[in-house]
């Protein structure tokens, strides 16, 4: 392990203890949490300026593939989380997010042009790289990763929720150790949803 924090890590421990500051302030304002999230995700966008891209990264077809993959997978968790508990289940989820303040379809595409981006650019090439540069055992930067991922929801109060987040960050941690790539844990979140929208929708 190496003990050295970097610039980096600096950015990124700074921001998020700032971003958790935000959530609690306005926590119980549940329906204005779609703009908060949004909101934070455009800042933590500043993390581009220390993006570089991995050396040991798959090719960009490669990484595309295990995205799809990836997204097969979320979508089976979430059917199987569905079947065990109702309250996960698509039209559960939706309603969820109308109660954090997602009403109209154009919200969905920032969502997926902007906020989701800016998350994978966060939690990946910031936190999750830095994280296995630092320790040789993987599995603790994808716990670490998607922990941090899943907490920005824990102000929804709903900890079926979290743990429905938090199993999915998993699964997207894991694609990103393998491919090195934050295209390929965007690709299986947006295949998902539109697969979850086809099947559902």
């Amino acid at each position: 392990m190496k003990k050295q924090i970097n610039g980096q890590l600096i950015w990124f421990i700074s921001s998020f203890i700032v971003f958790h500051i935000i959530l609690l302030i306005m926590h119980g304002e549940k329906e204005v949490f779609w703009y908060l999230y949004t909101g934070i995700m455009m800042i933590a966008g500043i993390s581009y300026v220390f993006y570089q891209r991995d050396i040991n990264s798959k090719r960009l077809l490669q990484s595309i593939g295990y995205g799809l993959i990836g997204a097969v997978c979320l979508v089976i968790l979430q059917l199987i989380l569905s079947s065990i508990y109702s309250g996960l289940s698509y039209a559960s989820l939706l309603k969820e997010l109308i109660h954090a303040g997602v009403f109209y379809k154009i919200q969905m595409l920032v969502t997926i042009l902007i906020a989701i981006p800016c998350h994978e650019l966060y939690m990946r090439t910031i936190l999750q790289h830095q994280l296995q540069e630092k320790f040789s055992q993987p599995f603790i930067s994808i716990v670490i990763s998607a922990l941090a991922s899943s907490s920005l929801f824990l102000y929804l109060d709903d900890i079926s929720i979290f743990i429905f987040i938090f199993l999915a960050q998993f699964i997207l941690s894991i694609l990103y150790f393998y491919t090195r790539r934050m295209i390929t844990s965007y690709i299986a979140q947006v295949a998902a949803i539109i697969i979850l929208v086809i099947i559902f929708g």
